[in-house]
């Protein structure tokens, strides 16, 4: 919609400042509110990621919808179906790895419940993904829901896995107990990780702290409401309540990811600046895509 552009705007505008701001002030700042094991942080960090990640799961069910329901050729409908698997299992397994993993609740024997617990959860947003798309009567859902597809792909792996293989940015709950691991701004790549991780039997997770995953992945929840007004002009109300909502989470994420340890206010603004970029793209994409007639598939 052409009015989310403003909004779209105003929260880029805030992880640039914020971004700025880490530039000057990432060491202090965690420095002052660190707390390595502090319950309620160790708790948003296990299930954090769930609200952006789960969108997956709605898009997925929206996709059996499409399946189920239209009138397209076979082999689409297979990729359709595939595309809908697809969408179920992977926010299990990307959420569902983060409850007992390096950011959780560490415990890799047991990391098989974090995917137990997301399980009926991810069903329960396919169904939801299900019901909006079957009751929804816009003939281009399925090109929006591959648009917005790809938007959230991209905001979820290339772009924050590409900068993490690059700078090696070492977390501050690692820096912080050995006197060797030096304090890298955002800019400067750590060189050496390999060789300290092989002196202190690090994981390379440790050396992964810019950008911040985590809180990419809980913005992608404003890319999800974005679809809202395409299926049903009726959700036109909800969109900047919820749109408003995720930001807030998204904040509330990243702060906690600070005080853990995990994160630099500059690793969690860029990871929100990567999400509103694909954010911004996606929804002139879908605008462009709303002005044509029925799209059809030949």
């Amino acid at each position: 919609m052409k009015k989310m552009r403003l909004h779209i705007y105003v929260v880029l505008g805030i992880f640039l400042v914020l971004f700025i701001l880490g530039t000057f002030l990432d060491l202090s700042l965690t420095t002052a509110i660190f707390s390595r094991d502090n319950t309620f942080g160790i708790t948003i960090s296990a299930i954090g990621t769930i609200p952006g990640y789960m969108i997956l799961a709605v898009i997925g069910g929206g996709y059996f919808a499409l399946a189920l329901h239209k009138q397209y050729k076979t082999i689409f409908k297979v990729l359709l179906y595939v595309a809908s698997a697809a969408f179920l299992v992977l926010p299990i397994y990307f959420a569902g790895r983060e409850f007992f993993g390096p950011n959780g609740f560490v415990n890799e024997k047991i990391v098989w419940v974090g995917y137990l617990i997301c399980l009926p959860i991810a069903l329960g947003c396919a169904y939801l993904g299900y019901f909006l798309t079957k009751k929804s009567d816009n003939e281009n859902l399925w090109i929006i829901y591959i648009i917005a597809s790809l938007a959230i792909f991209m905001a979820l792996v290339p772009g924050v896995s590409l900068l993490k293989a690059i700078f090696h940015r070492p977390r501050y709950r690692t820096l912080s107990l050995y006197d060797d691991i030096e304090f890298h701004a955002w800019y400067q790549r750590c060189g050496n990780y390999k060789e300290l991780m092989e002196a202190h039997n690090l994981k390379s997770e440790e050396f992964k702290s810019f950008p911040s995953g985590h809180a990419g992945a809980s913005a992608v929840f404003m890319i999800g409401v974005s679809i809202l007004p395409f299926l049903s002009k009726k959700y036109d109300k909800l969109v900047l309540p919820l749109f408003y909502a995720g930001f807030a989470y998204t904040l509330f994420v990243a702060f906690t990811r600070i005080l853990v340890g995990a994160h630099f206010l500059s690793d969690v603004a860029m990871g929100g600046i990567l999400t509103s970029i694909f954010m911004f793209i996606n929804n002139e994409v879908l605008i462009a895509v709303d002005k044509k007639k029925k799209i059809t598939i030949e």
